[in-house]
């Protein structure tokens, strides 16, 4: 299994955070990575996700969510092709102080392409994780003041 994880501190607390993310039809409006969602946030609800890497033509996929623990952890399954290539994407967030919270940002790589893809897209993975994590920061910052 290979991973991909970033995380960013940001000064809301834990539920203010969770509002933002799990708000999906306003994705549009503040996120540059995941530029999308259709679909409810349940445990084992299947959602349309658009996603943007830098680069690269926008794309969308299914995915299928395997963690819904609020407000604290959302995490979706993509299987592009069973043991070929599988993504599991998960956002969690910690309480640190009673309006400060961290938010993680990691997804998880399985199948016998993951290393090839990920050899060439890791980068774009990274830098797509972290402009979100920002993204997030400035709206619930912005919504929180």
């Amino acid at each position: 299994m290979k991973t991909i994880q970033s995380e960013i501190i940001i000064k809301a607390p834990v539920e203010e955070v969770w509002a933002v993310l799990q708000a999906f039809p306003l994705y549009p409006e503040w996120n540059p990575f995941i530029r999308a969602v259709k679909g409810k946030t349940l445990a084992e609800e299947r959602l349309t996700v658009k996603a943007k890497l830098n680069g690269l033509p926008e794309i969308a996929f299914i995915v299928t969510i395997r963690s819904f623990v609020p407000p604290v952890k959302l995490g979706w399954q993509a299987i592009f092709l069973k043991g070929i290539f599988e993504a599991y994407h998960y956002f969690e967030i910690y309480q640190i102080s009673p309006c400060r919270s961290r938010f993680i940002h990691r997804e998880e790589f399985r199948g016998i392409f993951s290393s090839p893809i990920l050899f060439l897209l890791r980068r774009s993975f990274s830098e797509g994780y972290q402009m979100m994590n920002e993204a997030l920061k400035k709206r619930v910052e912005a919504d929180f003041e």
